[in-house]
């Protein structure tokens, strides 16, 4: 499955949702640096903004996004009781 892309909330800034989606898991920014060249700031997100931590700076909103790191969901699925796993335990 791929990440979910980042969501623009105005000309410079994207949010980047994960699993809950009113929850924000980074934001990214662009700014310009002293020569004119854009640069995407990636930063962890947290309600409190002094809790909000600079994670990196990239040359794309591509690359910003892709080091977004996401939770990995785990499956909730279970195997039936009829189902023996291996050395006789039972799921």
């Amino acid at each position: 499955m791929p990440f979910p892309k980042p969501i623009r909330v105005d000309v410079d800034n994207w949010a980047c949702h994960a699993q809950r989606p009113v929850i924000p898991k980074a934001g990214i920014q662009r700014l310009r640096d002293k020569d004119g060249a854009e640069r995407y700031l990636l930063i962890k997100w947290d309600i409190d903004r002094a809790k909000r931590v600079l994670m990196g700076v990239h040359d794309s909103l591509e690359k910003a996004n892709d080091m977004v790191l996401y939770d990995v969901v785990q499956s909730e699925q279970r195997l039936p009781p009829n189902i023996h796993l291996a050395h006789g335990a039972q799921g």
